[in-house]
């Protein structure tokens, strides 16, 4: 039983964070630039920590009900994700340097990493969606130990998940970084950002109501 409620926990938080694309498109294009990867991945996991835990363990239902900070991190989603989409489709059809490049030449401290990465986490109500309230309500029937076990399932997935595709960018970043990849990765960014904008703008609407 324990077994089961562990992978249940792992495979649950998984599908849902191999599904918020604007967060894994960052990790993805940080991993190619090589650029302060252990640090990227290690802040989208630790953000996961908070956020898997204050779902499960009932602290999410508070953000939930409060309509101010659901549309000021909504808003402030749909300006940043909107930055970043228009930035790659840019990028993509320069005729200079990818954003790859630009990234891995500008030499970005550990701070200004964190920050963007924390930016590009945070900012996206997706993730609040999925950790907090879908982990949240899927262990709402169990008991403290149980709650513990799924918790630590879920984190499991975060864990494997962000440093696999961090390093795994990385390791293969001297393929990934020829041109011609780097435009089809810049498209497929900035169309995933763009969907991501769609999804905000819509969850918005759907906050006041209009």
């Amino acid at each position: 039983m324990q077994n089961f409620i562990f992978l249940k926990g792992f495979f649950l938080s998984l599908s849902l964070i191999m599904a918020i694309g604007a967060q894994n498109a960052f990790v993805l294009r940080q991993g190619i630039a090589k650029n302060n990867v252990f640090y990227v991945c290690l802040v989208c996991f630790l953000c996961d920590f908070v956020l898997i835990l204050a779902g499960i363990f009932g602290v999410g239902e508070v953000i939930a009900k409060n309509v101010i900070v659901n549309v000021l991190i909504t808003a402030l989603g749909i300006l940043f994700v909107s930055y970043y989409a228009i930035t790659a489709l840019i990028s993509a059809f320069s005729t200079k340097n990818s954003v790859i490049f630009e990234i891995e030449h500008s030499n970005f401290s550990i701070k200004k990493t964190i920050i963007l990465t924390l930016c590009i986490t945070l900012l996206n109500p997706h993730v609040y969606l999925d950790t907090v309230f879908v982990v949240g309500a899927s262990a709402l029937t169990f008991d403290m130990k149980e709650k513990i076990i799924f918790a630590l399932g879920s984190l499991s997935a975060s864990f494997i998940w962000f440093f696999s595709l961090g390093f795994g960018a990385k390791k293969f970043s001297h393929f990934l970084s020829k041109p011609i990849i780097n435009k089809i990765i810049d498209i497929f960014i900035a169309i995933i950002m763009f969907f991501v904008v769609f999804t905000l703008v819509k969850f918005l609407l759907k906050i006041l109501e209009i």
